[in-house]
């Protein structure tokens, strides 16, 4: 679990440094914070729900981005945009990029969780 919980607020901290400190390279400043929205809602369900398997945490997880980002094409976020927490947790405005980046965060953070974060052990 303390693995998650690092992973977690390291997720956390770089996705706010890419959005807060862009440095011009579109996929440090876009699309890594979008890659790890996905990971970070990974995480915080595999903390809440330890004894999901992987698969239907990521599921869970890609769920949860998907309807924010295809909540987004309906206009609503965007009207409330002056919200902080809209603007950080549910976003404003729809992309196919940020939907593939979801793809891409789900799958690179379960394949570490399997390997690093929560391993199987032989015989466990």
């Amino acid at each position: 679990m303390a693995r998650l919980a690092v992973a977690l607020a390291g997720a956390v901290a770089l996705g706010l440094a890419s959005r807060l400190y862009p440095i011009a390279w579109s996929i440090y400043d876009k699309s890594l914070g979008d890659v790890l929205y996905a990971v970070v809602a990974y995480l915080g369900l595999a903390l809440l729900l330890p004894r999901k398997p992987r698969k239907s945490v990521a599921s869970l997880a890609l769920g949860w981005c998907l309807a924010a980002e295809f909540f987004q094409a309906t206009g609503i976020p965007a009207r409330y945009e002056q919200y902080v927490v809209v603007r950080w947790v549910i976003g404003t405005t729809f992309s196919w990029h940020d939907v593939a980046c979801y793809f891409v965060g789900i799958g690179l953070v379960t394949a570490l969780d399997a390997v690093l974060l929560r391993p199987r052990r032989h015989g466990a």
